[in-house]
Order: structure tokens, then C-alpha cells, then sequence
């Protein structure tokens, strides 16, 4: 099995790298985005070049919609402190320019689902990094769902790239909360591609069952691989099997990663929750686990963690500080060099609190000395009118707090637990 792995990444990565410069610009964008993490095993020889987002301005001035699909998914790439104002002004005035263009023009790029999500990916770095330019923002998010809107000549297998498109824009959930279970290994892997490239929009996605993904690793392996040429195909396909053979290494070696995924999953967990209104057995106090504060929910993610991590899971401990302060981790995973840290969300307003206390913890955890490397923070939302669809602005602005973050889960309370002044 391991030769035959092998073989079908090198092959993969071969047709990657000899088909990159002759691929279309917004195919070129595509990959460099969601094969970041795969350049680092294609050994000495490059898979491709990497072009400067200055470049990338440059060409979309004469190039058109292809050339500024692939300054989206660059510029996603780049933090607001490698972008700043300028590149995000010159990123909106080639939209302009676009929208200018004949009609025809228009009609292409309205059919090609890569170029698409190319450009919403480059708007949404864009609201991510500048609150300039709001007013033209809008504008070109309108005209970029109006494009989505149309469907004809969209080509088969990439539809899901459109709805992926359409999310970035608005985090409406168009992609679905499944990914494709075709039999198709084609469709399927490109699924899997997109969940790679963009977790924090696809966190919630399900993958599909055992089953299936057994079958889809079967088939990436063992049908006819793409031909010469296909390098969107063989892109998608070397990221399906990053994220198969990934929960292979997981479930034998979990990582950081992986531990915000089981996190994330205890949203699930929640849907038997036990809350009687009258106990099942006479003179017997009715089951109702209430959770009210920090250390609930603390109580019940060791619960959860404990079987995968046993001894190395250490509960609340101080850490070496300095002066009069000393930083206190709810729990940690010390193989993992990992601290996971609870906090519980109980009005709007608690949301630039937290944001601060975590900046707070940051300062605290990670000085010299101590063992700790990253952070997960696990958000309660324990809230009488949650806003699930601020959810994903209120992750990017913790993350963006530092790179320890690993990742910021939020769930919220068990729909059977009364509302905060009910509880008695």
C-alpha cells in the first residue's frame, strides 16, 4: 500500500509540475492556494512557480478575469500587514476594470466556477483587511452574486465551487452541511479539496461516512489517474488524499488539529442531552446536567478528551510567570505542547472581553520558560439569543489575535437548557 501511495503522489505532483505554466491563470491561482502545504514534500524540484501579488495587479489591468482570479486566491494568502490599504485599492480597481469589459467577457467569466471563487476569495481578504474601501466592497460583492447567479456553462463536477464562492461572500451556508457523496471519485476529491483549502467556511461541512471514504481512497489510488495536462484534476486529488491519509496519522497521532475537530464535534454531542422535567424513577432527583459556568464546561471537554490523551491531559496548573502574575491554563495536552482554554459567553457584550482576556492569556502562556507551544480557545455560548452567523467573524478576529491559536471553537448550549434567569 505505502509503494503504491507513493507512486500515485509522484505521479500527481509530475503532472502538477510539468502542466502549472500552461494551466489558464485563475487554474494557477487555484493551486497554489489549496496546494500550499503539499509544496513542502515535492522534493528538490519546485511543483511551481509562485508569482508576487504585485504581479498579479499588474496582469489583471490587461489580462482580464483569469489573471484576477489569480490575484484573489494570492491575496488571501497575505496577512494585512504584508497587504495593507494600497494592494487592497489596486485589487478593487481591476474589479472595476472587469465590470467594464464587454458583455461577452462578462458571460465567461459568469461560467467559469474557478475564476469565481477566485475572486470572492480575494474580496473576502479584502474585507478582512481593510474597512477603507466598504462602499466599493459592496459593490463588488453585488456584481460577483450576480454573476453566481447565472448558471449556464458552468463545467461539470465544479458547481460546489460556486456555492463555496457564494459563502464567502455571505456565510449563508449555500455549499450544504455534507460533502459530496458521489461516486464519482472526481466530484468527491474536489469536495475534499475545497473543505482543505477553506476550513474555516467548511468547519461545519460532515464528511462523508467510513464507507465511503474508504471507497474514495480505493479509487484515488487504484483507477486511471488524471492525464497530462489536468492539473486542476491532480491538484484536488493530491489534497484528497492529504486529508484521508491525514485522518489515518490522526487517529493513530492526533495533532492540534485534530483536537479542535473533536472539539468542534462536541456540538453534536449535545443533541441527546439529558435535561428531565420529572425523574424517571420514584423518589429519584430528575437527570438534568446543567451547564452554568467555566468550569462545566471544563468538566465535560475533559470528559471528552480524556480517552485519547490519558496522562497527558493535565488540568488547571499555574504557569512560570514573572512579577506578581502568573498565568492559570484551564487544561493543556502536554505532548501536544497545546493549551486549551474555556471561556463562556453569556451576552453580547462579553465579546470584547473575551477578546481581551485572551490577549491577556497570550501575554501570559507563551513567555520563556514555559512548555507550551499553541492555544485552542473553546468559546460557550451560553447566550439566551445566540448569533451563529457572527460566529465566523468573531473566529478570524480571536486568530488573527496570534499564531499560537490554533483554531477557535464556538458551540451553543444545548437547545434544552433553560434560558439564564429560568434556572433555578
Amino acid at each position: 500500500m505505502e509503494d503504491v501511495l507513493a507512486s500515485r503522489l509522484a505521479h500527481l505532483r509530475s503532472i502538477v509540475r510539468n502542466s502549472f505554466d500552461d494551466a489558464p491563470a485563475q487554474v494557477q491561482g487555484f493551486v497554489c492556494r489549496v496546494l500550499e502545504r503539499e509544496a513542502q514534500y515535492s522534493g528538490e524540484v519546485p511543483l511551481y512557480q509562485e508569482q508576487p501579488i504585485e504581479a498579479c495587479l499588474d496582469a489583471a489591468r490587461f489580462e482580464g478575469y483569469p489573471a484576477l482570479a489569480r490575484a484573489g486566491y494570492v491575496l488571501f494568502g497575505r496577512t494585512a500587514e504584508t497587504v495593507g490599504d494600497d494592494l487592497a485599492d489596486r485589487f478593487l480597481h481591476c474589479i472595476e476594470q472587469q465590470r467594464g469589459r464587454p458583455q461577452e467577457r462578462q458571460a465567461e467569466l459568469a461560467g467559469d466556477s474557478v475564476a469565481l471563487l477566485g475572486v470572492a476569495d480575494g474580496l473576502r481578504a479584502v474585507s478582512r483587511i481593510s474597512n477603507t474601501h466598504a462602499e466599493r466592497q459592496q459593490d463588488a460583492q453585488t456584481w460577483v452574486r450576480t454573476l453566481l447567479a447565472q448558471q449556464g456553462g458552468t463545467a461539470a463536477g465544479l458547481e460546489r465551487a460556486r456555492l463555496l464562492a457564494a459563502d464567502l461572500l455571505e456565510d449563508q451556508g449555500r455549499f450544504g452541511r455534507d460533502l459530496a457523496r458521489s461516486g464519482d471519485p472526481r466530484i468527491a476529491a474536489f469536495d475534499l479539496c475545497l473543505w482543505r483549502g477553506w476550513p474555516d467556511v467548511l468547519r461545519n461541512v460532515r464528511h462523508p461516512d467510513v464507507a465511503r471514504r474508504r471507497d474514495l481512497f480505493k479509487a484515488l489510488l487504484a483507477v486511471r489517474p488524471p492525464a497530462a495536462g489536468e492539473v486542476l484534476t491532480a491538484a484536488s486529488w493530491l489534497c484528497a488524499l492529504d486529508v484521508l491519509t491525514g485522518e489515518i496519522a490522526a487517529a493513530s497521532v492526533p495533532d492540534a488539529h485534530q483536537v479542535a475537530h473533536i472539539l468542534a464535534e462536541t456540538q453534536g454531542s449535545f443533541r441527546r442531552w439529558r435535561w428531565e422535567q420529572s425523574a424517571t424513577r420514584k423518589d429519584a432527583m430528575p437527570a438534568r446536567w446543567l451547564i452554568d459556568k467555566e468550569a462545566d464546561v471544563q468538566a465535560f471537554l475533559l470528559a471528552v478528551l480524556y480517552p485519547y490523551f490519558v496522562d497527558q491531559l493535565e488540568d488547571e496548573q499555574y504557569l512560570q510567570g514573572f512579577g506578581l502574575r502568573q498565568g492559570r491554563f484551564d487544561f493543556a495536552v502536554t505532548g501536544l505542547g497545546l493549551i486549551v482554554e474555556v471561556k463562556v459567553m453569556r451576552n453580547t457584550s462579553d465579546i470584547k472581553k473575551l477578546e481581551s482576556e485572551i490577549a491577556d492569556d497570550l501575554a501570559l502562556y507563551f513567555q520563556d520558560g514555559n512548555p507550551f507551544r499553541t492555544m485552542i480557545v473553546y468559546i460557550y455560548d451560553d447566550r439566551d439569543k445566540p448569533e451563529p452567523e457572527k460566529y465566523p467573524a468573531i473566529r478570524d478576529a480571536f486568530k488573527r489575535r496570534s499564531e499560537r491559536i490554533v483554531d477557535v471553537v464556538i458551540v451553543q448550549r444545548p437547545s434544552m437548557i433553560p434560558n439564564r434567569m429560568e434556572r433555578k
